[in-house]
Parts: C-alpha cells; sequence; structure tokens
C-alpha cells in the first residue's frame, strides 16, 4: 500500500489515506469476506475498487460529522466504530463487511449521524463517482445488490433496535414511580 494522501481532520489529526491497488478481475481474500462485494458483477467491482481506498482511523478520530454534505461511504474491514446523533452514542458497530455512511451516499442528503473510530480501525473509503464509469446494466446490475444489501442490513438494524427499545421498556417498567 502507499499512502495516497494524509488529510487533517477537524479535529487536527491525520487520517491516513492509501491508495487501493488490485488485480482486476480479482477479489482480495479480505475483501472476498464481504458479502455485499462478493455479489457485485466483476466489472462493476473493478469500478468500485478503482474508486476507493483503505483509509486508518485510530481512537477517537472522526470519521464523518453529522450534517456534513459528503457521498462517500464505507465498508468497515477491521475495528469498531461508534454511531453518534446530536451527540449522542446510539450504536457500536463491529461487524466486518457492515455498510457505513450509505445513507447520505444514496439519497444525497447530508449525514444524519457522526461516526467516530471506538478502536484502530480500517475501512475501504467508496467514492460513489464510480457509478459514472458503468454501463446501465452494469449500473442496475450493482444498484440492485446494494439495494438487496441495504434492504437486509436496515431489517437487522431495526431489529437491533427493537430489541433494545423492549429491554428498555421492560427495565423501566420495573423501576418504582413510572406508573408501570
Amino acid at each position: 500500500l502507499v499512502l495516497q494522501r494524509p488529510l487533517t481532520l477537524p479535529s487536527g489529526k491525520l487520517m491516513r489515506e492509501y491508495a487501493y491497488n488490485h488485480e482486476k478481475g480479482k477479489l482480495p481474500p479480505t475483501l472476498a469476506k464481504i458479502e455485499f462485494l462478493g455479489e457485485v458483477d466483476q466489472e462493476a467491482l473493478d469500478a468500485i475498487l478503482e474508486n476507493s481506498s483503505l483509509v486508518e482511523f485510530d481512537f477517537g478520530e472522526s470519521i464523518l460529522r453529522e450534517g456534513d454534505s459528503t457521498s462517500e461511504f464505507y465498508i468497515l474491514l477491521k475495528g469498531e466504530v461508534q454511531i453518534a446523533k446530536d451527540g449522542k452514542p446510539v450504536a457500536l458497530v463491529n461487524r466486518q463487511g457492515e455498510l457505513l455512511g450509505e445513507q447520505a451516499a444514496l439519497h444525497g442528503g447530508t449525514r444524519s449521524a457522526s461516526l467516530t473510530a471506538a478502536s484502530h480501525c480500517f475501512l475501504l473509503r467508496v467514492d460513489p463517482e464510480f457509478l459514472d464509469s458503468l454501463s446501465d446494466g452494469q449500473r442496475t446490475a450493482y444498484e440492485l445488490v446494494l439495494y438487496r444489501f441495504l434492504s437486509e442490513l436496515l431489517a437487522r438494524r431495526l431489529a437491533e433496535t427493537s430489541a433494545r427499545v423492549a429491554e428498555l421498556e421492560a427495565k423501566l417498567g420495573d423501576q418504582p414511580g413510572t406508573g408501570r
């Protein structure tokens, strides 16, 4: 890996970004474990990887800030990332292959949450501009895989959130003076 460019983050720390060089037509073993990438057409996959970089963050470094208008998304390769809304932690992500920042990348709006490295972590930073290099058929095939994967991801996140809400409601019901 070759350090592509050190970027100064708003915190004053440096994010290390490395060019991601890959052999066309082959999915590297580390990325082959990621369900989403394993299902993408090879030409689209090559385009994704050509427009991607490996980024490294240390504990506490900001990855994305709520309210920012950026379009890249990330795939967690190693480590833990904390998601915060309005400055309050809402989730800790440590599942390899998890997509992060995908909502703003899809709908083009501002970031709905902040992402912070909760450990030393590595992510694949994907610039969605690669879509411009795909044929209409490749783009459609990629989007079908992406939307199917996202629907499964969102369903899993909703189930986890529902379980957490039920757990909290049960704890509240056990509290004296809650009227439950």
